[in-house]
């Protein structure tokens, strides 16, 4: 068991609060078909990269701004969120957690990720980033700096939790502590982290004072 502290925890949402994977990679799979773009080098890439990201990488001939609005409104139009679960853990964890001190930092669309929170009864935190609210999403630090930033938090003394590695760098070059999970990727991926716990059921708030006790299972 490990203890860290912190002023506030900084969440991913798609596989760190939600498993939410496999409506991604379906929508990911008809895009790539249409264009036939390899879909092997999106699963490789797409965690924790915006839409226009991960499209500019796998597909440099296409225009990223109108492919990305293309793959937002196939999302949008998805009904079918019947097997989008929380993972187990998150809805104990984060009714400790006072509004301040915690946000969520997500590549996601924001029409998209709000609908899911809704649909696992996730409450809407005081801050959320989406992959909308930021002109360059992660791996670059900004999206967990603008959360910081919301909470009115320093980036140094907040702990992002993250399950990609591209997450994992976002985080790290904002200046946070990062703990992965490995929920989406195997530890190797995930090395950059300064820690690695199977899920978000591997913490456990111990006291929430001036600061955010956080005890750890790691691997």
């Amino acid at each position: 068991m490990i203890t860290l502290t912190c002023d506030a925890l900084l969440f991913d949402l798609d596989g760190v609060l939600i498993d939410s994977n496999h409506v991604y990679e379906a929508h990911w799979a008809i895009w790539a078909k249409e264009r036939r773009v390899s879909l092997d080098h999106i699963l490789e890439i797409h965690h924790g990269r915006p839409v226009t990201e991960t499209i500019r990488l796998v597909a440099p001939h296409l225009n990223p701004i109108i492919e990305a609005e293309a793959y937002r409104e196939g999302l949008a139009a998805n009904r079918h969120l019947e097997h989008v679960r929380l993972f187990p853990g998150v809805a104990s964890l984060l009714r400790q957690l006072p509004a301040d001190r915690w946000a969520i930092a997500t590549s996601a669309p924001r029409t998209s990720a709000l609908r899911m929170l809704r649909h696992v009864g996730l409450p809407m935190p005081k801050v959320f980033v989406s992959g909308d609210d930021i002109g360059q999403g992660k791996p670059a630090p900004y999206p967990y700096l603008r959360a910081a930033w919301g909470l009115s938090q320093h980036i140094k003394h907040c702990i992002v939790i993250e399950d990609a590695p591209a997450g994992i760098q976002s985080g790290k070059s904002a200046g946070a502590q990062v703990i992965a999970v490995q929920t989406t990727n195997l530890p190797d991926d995930l090395k950059e982290a300064d820690l690695i716990v199977n899920s978000i059921a591997d913490l456990h708030i111990a006291k929430i004072d001036t600061q955010v006790r956080l005890f750890c299972t790691p691997l």
